[in-house]
């Protein structure tokens, strides 16, 4: 579905409003005029070829928009109209325009919050029965919405087994004796390759009620430690119901998690979740997890786990639309074999990360957590009864080379901290991947 007729006329208006003010220059009269007598694919081979000089220049980049989207070309519009918008936020016109793009693409969401931005201003009664129309064609589209991904990385980890850095340790049970440890309980660095990918589907039962899903799988193989390759596969199925600024989540979710191609952990349970949004801006969520943790080649490990926690986000206002979000939970995990409180333990943490867009299609993200585990016994070789102190840190760049297409470099640090000399560890990974959305 095209809306040629309103297209034209969001055209129409722009000239009508950029028409007064404009400067004379050849090119983008030149190209004005091309598109005003139908001519759009003349006026984008014009100005593209100018794009490298002229890129920043609001009047060039929003002609070259608007040539791009009629041609077929949305996702270089994307990038010319996001350069109007960054010196030009509340230029409606080419946020009408990007909105057109985003709709053409699949993208949804972003078009709908588009167009729902440029009704609110004043516009011409016509444009805004245009916007209308794109707005019936998207909730028509929404009632089943399905999106996923597939990523390729590759990167480095200093401790592919999260294993202690030493090779020898003192044993309290058996009078400080000093053993030396297998080489596989040690840390080992390698280079690794990552593959992921996953789908989410959701379905409009009602207004109100939607089933939820979605399956997603990961792969990290090692260069040469490869008994420490890493391959699991989570499913989801639940359902929501959403209300003005409320929306409640009832789900499943299941989890198998395979190491050296041998399944390692099953984990099965549900969540229960209430996210309210204050404003279009400001989230808080309350959120109840169950799990039952099953180890085929070691039961005794088996336990269940309860977690309970809150989180909060905000969008802040400005150019470089900044993201704060920041958490904090608690729970406990039972053993469910007998004599063995040690490995049972009461987890609880925080959770900080944020998000500032540097440019356009350029962002930087940074994450930061906080986890202290206290367990319920003494450990039997060790004769203390154990306490980890987790920390962990992250930060990255994304760079969006097209719409859908998404760069991403990262470095991430885990340093647990523990009384229990074997359970102490250093880790660090730096990754490099390819991740496309549709």
């Amino acid at each position: 579905m095209r809306f040629r007729t309103g297209g034209q006329f969001l055209l129409a208006i722009a000239f009508l409003a950029t028409a007064a003010s404009a400067v004379a220059d050849a090119l983008t009269d030149r190209a004005r005029q091309l598109i005003q007598q139908g001519r759009q694919q003349a006026a984008y081979e014009l100005l593209l070829p100018q794009e490298g000089n002229r890129s920043g220049d609001p009047e060039f980049d929003y002609l070259l928009g608007i040539a791009a989207n009629d041609v077929g070309q949305h996702e270089r519009a994307v990038f010319a109209l996001e350069r109007v918008l960054a010196v030009q936020p509340d230029n409606a016109l080419a946020r009408a325009e990007i909105a057109k793009a985003y709709f053409a693409m699949g993208e949804r969401d972003t078009a709908r919050r588009e167009f729902e931005t440029v009704r609110k201003q004043p516009i011409p009664p016509q444009a805004k029965e245009t916007i209308d129309r794109f707005l019936s064609a998207i909730a028509a589209a929404e009632v089943t919405q399905v999106s996923g991904f597939v990523e390729f990385g590759l990167g480095y980890d200093s401790n592919v087994n999260s294993a202690t850095g030493a090779n020898q340790i003192a044993i309290p049970a058996l009078a400080g004796i000093v053993a030396t440890l297998d080489s596989s309980a040690t840390s080992k660095a390698d280079k690794f390759g990552t593959l992921s990918g996953g789908l989410n589907i959701t379905h409009l039962l009602t207004k109100e009620f939607a089933v939820v899903g979605g399956a997603a799988a990961a792969v990290k193989a090692n260069d040469t430690e490869n008994r420490f390759d890493t391959t699991s596969v989570d499913a989801n199925l639940g359902a929501r119901w959403a209300s003005g600024a409320d929306a409640v989540t009832l789900g499943g979710q299941y989890q198998t998690f395979q190491l050296d191609h041998a399944t390692y952990r099953n984990t099965s349970g549900g969540v229960l979740q209430w996210q309210h949004s204050y404003d279009t801006r400001s989230q808080v969520t309350l959120y109840g997890q169950y799990a039952e943790l099953r180890y085929p080649t070691q039961s005794i490990r088996d336990a269940n786990r309860k977690i309970l926690g809150t989180a909060f986000a905000h969008v802040f206002d400005g150019d470089a639309q900044p993201v704060l979000f920041a958490s904090v939970y608690g729970g406990r995990e039972d053993e469910l074999a007998p004599d063995v409180p040690h490995l049972g333990h009461v987890p609880y943490g925080v959770r900080l990360g944020g998000q500032v867009r540097l440019s356009p299609g350029v962002s930087a993200f940074a994450n930061t957590s906080l986890e202290h585990r206290k367990y319920g016994g003494p450990e039997p070789l060790f004769l203390v009864r154990r306490e980890d102190n987790q920390f962990d840190i992250s930060g990255g760049l994304s760079y969006v080379i097209r719409p859908g297409t998404t760069l991403i470099g990262q470095i991430a640090h885990t340093d647990n901290h523990s009384n229990v000399e074997i359970d102490k560890f250093r880790r660090t990974l730096a990754s490099i991947s390819l991740r496309f959305n549709f």
